[in-house]
């Protein structure tokens, strides 16, 4: 049997819908997501009528059909909005740094001594060296 359609949301086309098979209650492993355009196809021997799948997007209300009500279905998922009582912002400004456990770096690399432009440098001078030989030599 073949289930097919296009979700949508208060945005538009929903692409990343995920649909899933149910058997039992459970999800199994037949599912596909939704294109860009907010489509799905799920074509599958296995697939029976009753069969439910379902159809869900983070944000939004999931939703349960039947493989028999999705035959080219249009389905639109609403947004799922829970509105929270508080919200607590805590910060933490950790372990206060002791002056006295200060160890300077030994070594401070300089971009002039970094092997890239030792070498980039080398390929620049041979370059030169190779094109001035050529010239004199015609």
């Amino acid at each position: 049997m073949k289930v097919s359609g296009y979700i949508t949301d208060s945005y538009g086309k929903t692409d990343g819908a995920t649909i899933q098979l149910l058997r039992n209650g459970q999800g199994t492993t037949l599912g596909v997501a939704s294109n860009q355009v907010g489509y799905f196809e799920i074509d599958n021997e296995d697939i029976k009528p009753n069969d439910e799948f379902r159809i869900s997007f983070i944000g939004l209300k999931t939703q349960i059909k039947k493989a028999s009500q999705l035959q080219d279905a249009q389905i639109y998922l609403e947004d799922d909005v829970e509105e929270l009582d508080e919200v607590v912002i805590t910060a933490s400004i950790g372990k206060k740094p002791n002056k006295f456990n200060f160890t300077p770096k030994k070594w401070e690399e300089k971009w002039y001594t970094s092997p890239v432009f030792l070498l980039s440098l080398v390929a620049v001078a041979t370059t030169g060296t190779i094109i001035y030989i050529i010239k004199k030599t015609r």
